[in-house]
Order: structure tokens, then sequence, then C-alpha cells
């Protein structure tokens, strides 16, 4: 089941964040995120708990994937899939037109996910990572050339 993070998921998704980033995020940073008017963030549950989340910062009609993650033993069920075509179905709710996101030029298969979601690679940043340093690849989605039908 997908729906909006509440304060009271804080603690699952910084765990899920300490699991998987090098550098993760803060719970502080999470809280932040959650009471600004300019973000979309969901989890998703199933019975075991929270299996993953998606943030979203908006901002006019752009919007930027900052972050996202899936459990490691949950992988490969489509969840990050699921978490990610919501958010852009709100983004573009909420007048978003184009969403951008960096992901780790390594990370090849959160790579293919964006393409088979409408993502295209736009970019590189040098040296963006760090722990270990590493390129990003900058992708870039236009929401309104998107067929949804054909991703679901």
């Amino acid at each position: 089941m997908i729906r909006q993070m509440r304060e009271q998921d804080i603690d699952a998704v910084a765990a899920i964040e300490q699991e998987i980033f090098s550098k993760p995020w803060s719970k502080k940073s999470f809280q932040d995120a959650l009471q600004s008017e300019h973000t979309i963030y969901l989890v998703e549950e199933d019975e075991t708990g929270l299996t993953g989340y998606c943030g979203i910062w908006l901002s006019g009609e752009t919007g930027d994937l900052c972050n996202m993650a899936v459990v490691s033993s949950c992988r490969k069920r489509g969840i990050g899939k699921v978490l990610l075509l919501e958010g852009i179905r709100q983004s573009a709710k909420k007048g978003v037109v184009e969403l951008f996101l960096e992901v780790r030029e390594s990370n090849v298969s959160a790579s293919i996910l964006y393409e088979k979601t409408g993502f295209q690679k736009i970019g590189i940043r040098k040296g963006y990572y760090h722990a270990p340093t590493e390129d990003a690849v900058i992708m870039r989605c236009e929401i309104g050339n998107t067929d949804w039908n054909s991703l679901c």
C-alpha cells in the first residue's frame, strides 16, 4: 500500500536510509521535508512494515526526486516503480511539468528503473557523490510527454 509519509514513519524511513546510503539523511532532514508544503513524500508498506519511500521537492513547474529507497530484502518486486509513478502522478497534479534527479553512475538498476518510467539522461555531475566519490548522472522526465498506461 502506498500512502503519504507521516511523522511516525520517520524512524523507519531513517533506518532504511541508513541501510542504503553512505551519506544518509538525518531524521531532522525528513522532519523538515514533511513540514514543507513544497514536497511530496510517499511510503510503501506491507504487513511487515515500511518497505520503501520516495521524496520529491517541488519548485514551480519543476520537481527534484531527492531520495528514494527500497529495503534490500524487498527489491525486485516493483515497489520502487510504483512509488516513483505515484510520485510523478502527484507532482503532475500540483502543476509540475518536468522532474529531475541525480543517480550514481554505478547504480545501473536505479538508472534502468528511471529510464523505464520516462527519465532520460541529460548530463553528468562530476564528483557529485562522496563515500565513495563518484559522478552523478542527471536525468529528466517531461511529465506531459509520458504515456502513463504503458508504464504501469
